[in-house]
């Protein structure tokens, strides 16, 4: 049964009729007629009898307006006490997120001022975590994710970007091939000793960075000072490509498509202020259109 329908049949015959239940809710005559058209098809019976001069329920009609009109209200007050809940969660809640991830201080300035009563305790790592070990509620991390405990729940995908600034190509010069990168002056995020690659639309170009660091704003803050080319977010790089004062190179060879997720034990045991901020940051980057 369908709850918009129903609740249109209760306001008709709360208001007396479809024209004072059309401008109490707004919404056009002929739009409730026939949601209560359906609805009398769909229980095969009729349940208001329809005049000129008056509008009124059947003996069918009158029996599921008793029950239907407790029955909305029950809703409307479970939908305030959720509102009500969600308004004072009160606790802490600990998060790990990478460290360079700027933008999402910006969620948990926005989350707090909605929840103003949870204290965050942040860790900020890339390191994996074990999350009853280390005590964690929700994880966020980027790239590909290998767990078979947590649960995992994606929140968009991206592709890193190669930039470098104008003063950086007017003295060595603007490659137009990623095979050229072997030879120029590179920067790129490393957590260990291995060999940097690179892809761009699915081959493999080795570089050979002067620096190699586990920290992208560091590496922005090389590349706006002209010495290096590197790989960068694009959140963190957007700004700056935007303002000129990095160049993108190699747009039209796209980078790999890598993920943002959020990993928490389990759906059973979550609890109500881990799920709020995971509702939270699905809506905030939804609707800040975080990834296009």
């Amino acid at each position: 049964m369908n709850l918009n329908s129903l609740s249109m049949f209760v306001l008709v015959v709360r208001h007396g009729g479809f024209s004072e239940a059309s401008r109490k809710a707004g919404i056009p005559v002929a739009t409730i007629s026939r949601r209560i058209s359906d609805l009398e098809k769909q229980m095969a019976v009729r349940l208001l009898e329809r005049s000129t001069r008056k509008t009124r329920t059947t003996r069918e009609g009158d029996i599921l307006y008793q029950f239907a009109s407790r029955g909305l209200e029950e809703i409307n007050a479970g939908q305030l006490a959720i509102v009500n809940l969600n308004q004072n969660l009160e606790g802490s809640l600990r998060i790990s997120i990478p460290g360079d991830v700027n933008f999402w201080w910006s969620l948990l300035n926005q989350f707090q001022a909605r929840y103003p009563k949870i204290v965050l305790d942040i860790f900020t790592t890339e390191r994996c975590i074990d999350l009853i070990g280390d005590g964690v509620d929700v994880v966020l991390r980027a790239g590909e994710l290998k767990t078979q405990t947590a649960i995992v729940r994606e929140l968009g995908s991206y592709r890193h970007c190669v930039v470098a600034s104008p003063a950086y190509l007017k003295e060595h010069g603007t490659p137009d091939h990623p095979q050229q990168l072997a030879s120029l002056p590179c920067g790129a995020w490393s957590r260990n000793q291995e060999n940097i690659v690179w892809n761009f639309a699915g081959k493999d170009y080795s570089i050979y960075p002067k620096v190699k660091i586990n920290d992208f704003s560091h590496l922005l803050r090389l590349a706006l000072d002209g010495g290096i080319i590197t790989e960068l977010p694009p959140l963190l790089a957007k700004p700056y490509i935007d303002s000129a004062q990095l160049v993108l190179l190699f747009g039209e060879l796209p980078m790999p498509e890598l993920t943002f997720s959020l990993l928490y034990p389990s759906r059973k045991y979550l609890s109500p202020i881990s799920r709020a901020y995971i509702d939270f940051s699905l809506e905030y980057c939804r609707k800040e259109n975080i990834f296009n």
